[in-house]
């Protein structure tokens, strides 16, 4: 029952009948409220900012080691977490070549190069496969230099797509998250060779175990009665970046940063240890993998060599 429901029903118990002068205070309330609501809808991108802020205030001329030196610089405007400020921080360490991205699993907010195409004119490839979410990107980037393309990506024909729509070659940056068959597609990836490379984890996995689901083409989240069965293990990532040649460098959360090797040596990998970060209800993980285990569900383990059941 919603507050103004609650208000009515409060008068009429108070009066015996519905008041005409309680009616007109009762859609006054409602006004203010729906006021409120607005404004504090308005307030939370400002409020998000604020850790980002107050580290820019304190560690702004710092010295610190990496990867706190790009951690440091970390917010978020349209990135899931605050995979925003870490990139730019990245970039502006690294350089840029061509200034071109391709992010695949855009969602609604261009994912992880949403900002740079929006805010610092990169030229961009986002692909989803659900529709509701590409109208909502051509919206939000029309104007801007990005191909909006809806599709469902599989192993088998995301190098045609990048030759397709001309992205093939060397691109700064290269973002995946598809909720499933991200490890089969990353390993697919060969048409174009991405400086940085943005993949998101499932932490639930823990940070030992170096697992991904079974590639299937028609993969879809929920769809085996549980959530958490998708993806693939930080474990499992970093052993395929070192086949693919690049090496671990940062973490925000669930999404791994990874820098192509010949790319600024001098910016060190990091450890699966040190960059995994665990849900906040440990618990959860544990439940999850239970829950993977009692239905049967498969999970295939990865090494340096490649993957196998």
């Amino acid at each position: 029952m919603t507050l103004i429901r609650r208000l009515k029903r409060v008068a009429k118990e108070a009066t015996g009948e519905g008041d005409v002068r309680i009616e007109e205070q009762l859609k006054e309330i409602s006004h203010r409220l729906t006021k409120l609501e607005e404004a504090i809808a308005d307030l939370k991108p400002n409020i998000k900012m604020l850790p980002a802020i107050v580290r820019k205030l304190y560690l702004d001329g710092v010295e610190l080691p990496p990867p706190y030196d790009v951690l440091s610089q970390r917010f978020r405007i349209r990135s899931q977490n605050e995979e925003d400020g870490l990139l730019l921080a990245l970039f502006k360490r690294i350089g840029t070549t061509n200034r071109r991205c391709v992010e695949i699993g855009c969602g609604s907010n261009g994912g992880n190069s949403g900002f740079l195409v929006q805010e610092c004119g990169w030229t961009g490839l986002m692909v989803d496969a659900n529709r509701a979410k590409i109208a909502t990107v051509r919206i939000r980037f029309a104007g801007h230099a990005v191909t909006i393309v809806k599709h469902r990506v599989t192993r088998d024909d995301v190098n045609e797509m990048l030759r397709a729509y001309d992205f093939t070659g060397e691109v700064d940056l290269l973002s995946l998250d598809i909720d499933g068959n991200d490890f089969w597609v990353w390993e697919a990836i060969s048409y174009c060779s991405p400086r940085v490379v943005v993949l998101e984890y499932n932490w639930l996995f823990g940070p030992e175990r170096a697992v991904t689901v079974p590639y299937d083409a028609d993969f879809k989240v929920g769809a085996s009665g549980t959530r958490s069965y998708r993806g693939a293990s930080l474990a499992a990532f970093v052993h395929l970046a070192h086949r693919k040649g690049y090496r671990l460098v940062a973490t925000e959360r669930v999404n791994a940063i990874f820098l192509r090797n010949d790319v600024a040596p001098d910016i060190p990998a990091i450890s699966v240890a040190n960059g995994y970060r665990p849900p906040n209800n440990a618990a959860r993980a544990q439940d999850a993998l239970a829950k993977i285990e009692r239905a049967g569900l498969q999970l295939v383990t990865v090494t340096e060599a490649g993957a196998s059941t």
